[in-house]
């Protein structure tokens, strides 16, 4: 059974856990929050597969999940069936409460490119807060390198949308220790990498990038936006 963690334990363990591996900042977070803890996975880009990867050899029952905003890319979805079959699990999808159709009869169509927070808010935040209800903690890809909004990012906090405990025990690595993890363990990756997609989202939020680009350049492109607002500080 878990407790609740004050802020400032928050912090104590912020600072205890900043110089351990990513495998020992999952082992604490499974014992410390078991029954109660959740792993975010997009199937987007490859810092959750690597968590996915080495949690699979942690605690296994910890359950996985992913936002089906109704718009992912057939390669995500394959990727799940695939990710599914060689570990074993049943990965959930998180949906929004408004179909497409619900959507664009509500608030009109192609809602993304009017008002693409609005569209975030109904299709990925709202859903995911709904699902997280029911536990104390959840674990997420964040990585300091991915750019200016996550440079702050720590390895344990406090998660702004939910209230709950948030993880990021990749926080510290590069893109390059990831796809190193990635190739040494034979851990399945979304094959829209391979065509320069390094930030995977929604279909019609996400373009591939030009080499000196930063990571999430081709998400929202030209409207300013770097956030979807699941991780808004």
């Amino acid at each position: 059974m878990s407790f609740p963690l004050l802020d400032d334990q928050l912090d104590d363990h912020a600072k205890e856990l900043e110089g351990r591996s990513p495998q020992a900042v999952l082992r604490w977070t499974a014992e410390r929050f078991r029954g109660r803890l959740a792993l975010a996975c997009s199937f987007g880009g490859p810092t959750g597969l690597v968590l996915l990867d080495m949690l699979s050899r942690i605690d296994p029952s910890v359950p996985v999940y992913y936002l089906d905003t109704g718009l992912l890319f057939d390669e995500t979805k394959a990727l799940v069936a695939r990710v599914a079959a060689r570990y074993g699990i049943t990965p959930q999808p998180v949906r929004p409460a408004l179909s497409l159709k619900e959507q664009a009869l509500t608030f009109g169509e192609r809602l993304w490119e009017r008002d693409p927070d609005a569209c975030c808010r109904l299709r990925k935040v709202e859903p995911q807060r709904a699902f997280l209800d029911r536990y104390d903690a959840w674990i997420a890809g964040l990585r300091r390198d991915q750019g200016p909004t996550r440079e702050g990012v720590r390895v344990i906090e406090r998660d702004a949308q939910t209230g709950l405990v948030k993880l990021s025990p990749l926080a510290h690595w590069s893109e390059r220790d990831v796809w190193r993890y990635i190739a040494e363990h034979d851990v399945p990756a979304n094959d829209l990498h391979a065509r320069g997609y390094t930030s995977i989202g929604c279909i019609p939020c996400t373009l591939p990038v030009s080499a000196g680009e930063a990571l999430r350049a081709g998400r929202w492109r030209g409207t300013g936006k770097l956030e979807c607002g699941l991780h808004a500080s």
